[in-house]
């Protein structure tokens, strides 16, 4: 299937963040690609915000050639190769989340994960509310799934958007998350939305480390020993959608199926490609093509 027959160029790829905070580290450095030659700069900084009193923190990667295609000295490069003398300085960052999909040697299989990634950093009034949003736009993958902790106590729901890269020839998938105090957010969007509708929702980014203390209770004798854990908790959560969005933006079933069918066939290549480095074969993968999209599925995957 040919990359025009998989997308139209306007189906809906919303993907946006907003933090403004404090730039406390600013990792930068300044490279050469051996293969190419071309000079580059990437790094990571990391922004603090105080956000209904609790701090968050940050951590945004950067990437931007020197040059631009015209050979063009590139205003990024230049803004981010400056970032180190910003430290300690209210910054504004706009950037997306985005999915880091690799195989796993550890647990011997392919794991994704998130990121932030960045794009324009500028420094702000030290007066700027501090604050960190997104905004995602595609099609429902998978409704809201319970994730419970140790005492089986319900701590978050997982709702998972895809959209399509730009090229048209893949896609990516960012889960999101619901607060279970906000049931009404659990029910609408378990109410409105069904696999396969194409959506946009906001919500506000809460990456918070948390100290947490706990005495064990099975101590027959002396004093009880206390341990102290720190959890860091990185949560992308909603806090509002839009309707079912029917226009030129939407993603057909046929569409939805071909990128789901691309989403499996790219995960078979970072398979066979870890295959070929150890002698031991990882589980398997099917690439065949996605079903049409059902309305009593919870899930495309």
């Amino acid at each position: 299937m040919t990359t025009t027959a998989i997308v139209e160029n306007k189906l809906l790829r919303e993907n946006s963040i907003k933090i403004v905070g404090k730039l406390v580290d600013a990792q930068i450095e300044q490279k050469v690609n051996k293969s190419t030659g071309v000079e580059f700069v990437s790094g990571k900084i990391t922004i603090v915000s105080d956000i209904k009193g609790e701090s968050n923190e940050f951590v945004v990667e950067l990437y931007s050639n020197k040059l631009t295609q015209d050979k063009k000295l590139n205003k990024l490069y230049e803004s981010y190769s400056k970032l180190p003398e910003m430290v300690g300085k209210k910054v504004q960052v706009t950037g997306e989340i985005r999915e880091n999909r690799y195989y796993s040697t550890n647990l011997n299989q392919i794991v994704s994960s998130q990121k932030l990634s960045g794009k324009f950093v500028s420094g702000v009034a030290e007066s700027a509310v501090d604050m960190a949003t997104f905004t995602i736009g595609g099609f429902l993958v998978k409704t809201p799934v319970e994730k419970r902790n140790q005492q089986d106590e319900i701590y978050r729901y997982d709702v998972v958007i895809g959209q399509s890269n730009y090229k048209g020839d893949g896609m990516s998938m960012i889960t999101l998350h619901i607060n279970p105090e906000q049931r009404e957010i659990v029910s609408a969007v378990e109410g409105l939305y069904m696999v396969g509708d194409t959506i946009q929702v906001d919500g506000a980014l809460s990456f918070v480390t948390r100290t947490v203390t706990k005495e064990d209770t099975n101590t027959a004798f002396g004093a009880p020993v206390t341990k102290t854990f720190t959890n860091k908790q990185s949560n992308f959560y909603i806090e509002s959608g839009s309707n079912v969005i029917t226009d030129d933006r939407a993603y057909s079933q046929e569409t939805v199926a071909a990128l789901i069918n691309a989403y499996k066939a790219n995960d078979v290549a970072i398979q066979e490609k870890e295959a070929n480095k150890a002698p031991a074969a990882p589980a398997s993968f099917s690439a065949n093509a996605a079903p049409a999209v059902s309305k009593r599925q919870a899930s495309l995957i």
